[in-house]
């Protein structure tokens, strides 16, 4: 795996080994789904889900408050994209939330997905795609107050970050298995660039691979039947 950029895949990377057993998460689909199945969850006690429910963009906060309250004993836990998040967002004024509930949003400014590497719409319109089809500036967009007074007026514990340093210092709290006294609101500011940039470089990996692969059984031949025959056998063969 390279070092990826700070990015969904990297905070998915640097979480899924945190997340306590018999806990329960939540992913928005696309690009918080994607980044999460790259990797491997510790043990098979963590229930995962992701609502598709028109097509991810409605209802996933909703569904998550919704296992919180099914399993009052359990630590569910959401990752949610800022687009997808406030077409949800009124169900986070739910006065049943209880403390099993811990809910992080990646806040990139913009539906992410139409600016990733590979998208058809950022090859078709570039940087345009985020005024016609990403909803570049949305609501509050990457404002660094609006979601933390509206959290903490909520009554969740709000935390934030917006580099490797700091979501390194503040994820250990959000993951822990303790109960805490309040329901948790963790807000991750990303960059679009740094978000498309770690797609590429995971999505770049099996071609990678399978050159590291090539070159360890050239080795390995050459360590059998040595350098000498290995001559030889390219003079018979005319190569």
């Amino acid at each position: 795996m390279p070092e990826l950029p700070f990015s969904s895949a990297w905070i998915a990377q640097n979480t899924i080994n945190k997340l306590p057993a018999h806990s329960i998460l939540h992913l928005g689909i696309l690009n918080s789904l994607r980044s999460y199945n790259f990797f491997e969850f510790p043990d098979n006690t963590i229930c995962t889900y992701c609502n598709t429910g028109g097509f991810g963009i409605d209802g996933c906060l909703s569904s998550l408050l919704g296992a919180s309250l099914a399993s009052p004993d359990k630590l569910c836990f959401g990752v949610i994209g800022d687009l997808a998040f406030y077409y949800d967002i009124n169900a986070l004024g739910s006065r049943h939330i209880t403390n099993n509930l811990r809910l992080m949003v990646i806040n990139n400014g913009r539906g992410q997905e139409f600016r990733n590497y590979g998208s058809l719409s950022d090859h078709a319109l570039g940087e345009q795609s985020d005024r016609f089809i990403a909803a570049c500036g949305h609501f509050a967009g990457q404002s660094r107050g609006f979601l933390e007074h509206y959290a903490q007026n909520l009554g969740f514990e709000y935390m934030s970050a917006s580099n490797k340093e700091e979501y390194a210092a503040a994820v250990e709290h959000f993951t822990s298995p303790e109960t805490l006294s309040s329901p948790l609101f963790f807000e991750v500011f990303t960059d679009t660039k740094d978000e498309s940039d770690a797609l590429s470089l995971i999505q770049n990996i099996p071609a990678l691979k399978l050159m590291s692969k090539s070159a360890r059984a050239k080795r390995a031949v050459k360590k059998v039947i040595g350098r000498k025959n290995i001559t030889a056998i390219r003079k018979i063969m005319h190569i």
